[in-house]
């Protein structure tokens, strides 16, 4: 017999201390969850196909001349286990429960596919890249192993190592049982009808899932991470309520604005005290814009920490703009603290400084020491190990219902988290609902906490269907933090004139109205096409110094610089022109006396009128003037809101403001209110389109069918809607190399005789060259006519390319002719 506690699980570990490692640390993750057993039973039997003899042999060798895999024979072997009635037994004494054929199938799938990615577990169609749950040629290959071996392979051992106060019933000779085999090939069929609560089995899949594969992984690398980071957070939450105390005790009430800002603050935190009494876990801060609802979401996160304990919070947001301007703030209320490593932002563009130190120090050489520290920092992003994260929509929302192993690696990071979710409204309005519900039942499940903030009041009742009500069984609206109407309504926050133009305008009578306006003014258009005429049109009547362009087509790092620049003329008060798309709507502190607005969802106008006059310092009301663009006979507003299926939610807004042609501020809540009850109860629930109609979304129905491959395809900003994305690196000047260095490493790669650490090294050093050049890159969506601007390169890295300076300038940002372009 072949002694289990030799075997090994990695070159330089051992197969049981492995386990065991991931078990403990399974335990960690899953505290205090409902969901811990299960895991628990996942990491239990996820190795147990190493005591093949194939797979000890190419630890050792590097090669096998057999089928070396480990992850089915570990599944098949857990089901023949559970075949024999008695083991079956302590399985149901394990999970405390009696275990079903459908948790019996989850089981399989997690232990089968815990290095690759969740499947569909009702596969249909096309969208499913095997044709059954489990692939069928990677069991024959399994099973022609198992016929074909002599070895008296040591499952039971291992298994009894894990139950040693328990009689386990021998289940060897099942593995070659004919029969047995049959039924695990055949057989294995999931049906929804068997499941009570189809939303709860479908998250305690997924994160059972991303449970294992963190523990998994965490122990792989000898990591104490888990550990470090239940420390971490500990440390933060101990001097984190304190630290913001002693930053609000500094503001001044020296205007009716702060002095309402605070009064706001004070009455959310009140508030939310009373709610945390009774259990509720989900609030929403409906607050007008400008009221401070950055300050007021830290606050309300510091309740729950003082009255719920130690809780990592997660700051979730819709643009990457706005990602920078959060975690600069709190960078500043806990500057004090900035050796801790308290706070990470993470997106497609945040740097740490450690890791760059450490990459440069490793070019010099290759310290093993150094390597461990990097490896440690690459995961500790990967899996948001950190007490404070600041993210994107869509790290946030497509982790939440995502099946990809990378992806979910930081799922369990997720729970024992209070969510700040700020401007809901960015999310795809027939959503808003469902990914709500959604939420909630997660916070439940998971210990978790969400405050959703907005200033367009969405609608958050579900459709009265009753296969909808069923699903989401108890759900509960968002508590209020507040009695918002007082404050939409106060004269504080009524800081503006909407003047509504029914009548359609084209840019030659836009341009007109703009030029005889005497202050400053913010136009917002639909599409780049137009902010690039009409700037074309100003430029004859208006000081070029004074005239701004801001759309897509320009460089993140050009986009801030005119910000601060227009920021500025307009403290001085220079009178200044922007042209902007909605890009500028949410998240840009900038406050203009005069705003147009070409017609949008009435949550784009809302938010878009927020730069006007935001912080009421104008003796008399800010003008807000709402204007219907036609270009070439075409309404611009549909061409962006009145497309496909969603043309019915540009029609609501229209039904909502038309006959309103002159209206102040404190009137667009009944506007809202409307519109968001109009997107509640007719839209179709949890419905979303993708791929130009090619991926259809019915999430009810794919939750209870756990499509979890189709469900994990799912993307907050489709890539395919509105034309091919072409990438052009924009240099600083004609020394910037970083491109050519970018170049350069693409050709390392190449070469052939790289050993896994050289390879890995050079991953992570292209890895953080394309962050560091992420604020010079563009991004244009090119459609049919559009002529591509000229390059000062044949050469691209993986279809980024660097622009002639002829086609670019800080002035008209991309010089792109041909076809329309729209986003």
């Amino acid at each position: 017999m072949v002694n289990i506690k030799e075997l090994k699980s990695h070159p330089n570990k051992l197969l049981c201390t492995h386990v065991n490692g991931v078990l403990g640390n399974i335990k960690k993750i899953t505290n205090r969850l409902s969901i811990s057993r299960i895991a628990e039973l996942t990491a239990i039997f996820h190795d147990l196909g190493k005591v093949n003899p194939n797979f000890q042999q190419r630890l050792i060798e590097s090669k096998s001349d057999g089928y070396s895999h480990h992850a089915y024979f570990s599944a098949f072997a857990f089901y023949t286990f559970c075949i024999d009635k008695e083991n079956r037994n302590l399985i149901n004494a394990f999970l405390e429960k009696d275990l079903t054929q459908n948790d019996l199938i989850t089981l399989l799938i997690i232990i089968a596919k815990h290095h690759g990615h969740l499947p569909d577990f009702n596969p249909k169609g096309n969208l499913e890249v095997e044709p059954y749950i489990i692939s069928k040629e990677e069991i024959d290959s399994l099973f022609v192993f198992l016929q074909n071996t002599d070895e008296d392979l040591p499952v039971e051992s291992f298994v009894g190592n894990y139950f040693m106060n328990e009689k386990i019933n021998p289940f060897f000779q099942l593995l070659n049982d004919c029969k047995v085999r049959n039924t695990f090939k055949d057989k294995i069929i999931f049906s929804n009808r068997n499941n009570s609560n189809p939303l709860d089995f479908f998250l305690e899949t997924q994160f059972a899932f991303s449970a294992l594969i963190q523990a998994d992984k965490a122990d792989a690398m000898d990591s104490s991470i888990i550990d470090n980071d239940g420390k971490k957070i500990q440390e933060f939450c101990k001097i984190y309520p304190e630290t913001l105390k002693q930053y609000t005790s500094k503001f001044k009430g020296d205007t009716k604005l702060n002095q309402v800002r605070t009064q706001i603050r004070e009455e959310a935190d009140s508030n939310i005290g009373n709610e945390l009494k009774s259990n509720k876990r989900v609030f929403e801060l409906t607050a007008p814009t400008g009221s401070g609802k950055t300050i007021m979401l830290l606050s309300l996160a510091s309740k729950i920490i003082e009255q719920k304990g130690n809780y990592r919070i997660i700051y979730a947001l819709p643009f990457l703009s706005i990602t920078e301007q959060v975690e600069t703030e709190v960078l500043d209320i806990l500057k004090d603290f900035e050796d801790n490593d308290f706070i990470q932002r993470i997106d497609s563009k945040s740097t740490n400084s450690r890791f760059d130190d450490l990459q440069k120090s490793l070019d010099q050489n290759l310290d093993e020491n150094k390597m461990k520290e990097l490896d440690f920092l690459i995961f500790q992003e990967r899996i948001f190990a950190y007490p404070f994260v600041i993210t994107t929509f869509v790290q946030f929302f497509e982790t939440l219902l995502s099946n990809r192993n990378s992806t979910l690696l930081k799922l369990p990071n997720f729970s024992k988290s209070i969510f700040l979710i700020d401007e809901i409204q960015s999310l795809p309005p027939r959503l808003y609902t469902f990914l709500v519900a959604y939420l909630t039942r997660f916070c439940e499940k998971f210990d978790c906490y969400t405050i959703i903030s907005t200033a367009t009041q969405p609608n958050f009742n579900l459709q009265n269907k009753n296969e909808i009500i069923e699903f989401f069984n108890d759900y509960k609206c968002p508590a209020p933090l507040l009695d918002y109407k007082k404050y939409f309504e106060s004269d504080i926050f009524n800081r503006y004139q909407i003047n509504h133009l029914e009548e359609p305008i084209d840019l030659q009578e836009l341009t007109q109205l703009v030029k005889e306006e005497e202050n400053s003014v913010l136009i917002i258009v639909n599409t780049i096409d137009d902010s690039k005429e009409l700037f074309s049109n100003l430029k004859k009547y208006e000081s070029a110094g004074n005239l701004f362009l801001l759309n897509t087509h320009f460089t993140p790092k050009d986009r801030k610089k005119k910000i601060q620049i227009i920021k500025e003329l307009l403290k001085s008060n220079e009178k200044t022109i922007l042209i902007s798309t909605q890009l500028i709507e949410a998240g840009v502190d900038i406050d203009f006396p005069v705003l147009y607005r070409d017609f949008a969802l009435i949550s784009s106008i809302v938010q878009s009128a927020g730069r006007c006059n935001r912080n009421g310092i104008m003796s008399d009301k800010g003008k807000v003037v709402i204007f219907n663009l036609q270009n070439n006979g075409k309404s611009r507003a549909n061409l962006i809101y009145g497309r496909g299926k969603d043309k019915e939610i540009l029609k609501f807004t229209k039904n909502a403001i038309t006959g309103t042609d002159n209206f102040q501020e404190k009137e667009l809540l009944t506007i809202q209110q409307v519109f968001f009850e109009k997107i509640s109860q007719e839209l179709n629930f949890g419905r979303h389109s993708q791929n130009k109609g090619k991926i259809e979304f019915d999430f009810i129905e794919d939750i209870k069918d756990c499509a979890f491959e189709k469900i994990g395809k799912f993307q907050l900003i489709d890539e395919f809607e509105y034309g091919l994305v072409k990438q052009y690196f924009i240099p600083n000047d004609d020394n910037d190399n970083r491109f050519k260095i970018l170049l350069k490493l693409k050709d390392e790669m190449k070469v052939n005789n790289l050993n896994r650490e050289q390879i890995r090294i050079l991953k992570l050093k292209i890895k953080n060259q394309l962050k560091d050049i992420a604020n010079n890159i563009v991004s244009v969506r090119l459609k049919a006519n559009d002529i591509e601007p000229l390059l000062s390169s044949d050469e691209d890295y993986y279809g980024i390319w660097k622009i002639s300076s002829d086609s670019y300038s800080f002035s008209d940002g991309v010089i792109l002719k041909g076809g329309e372009s729209i986003l």
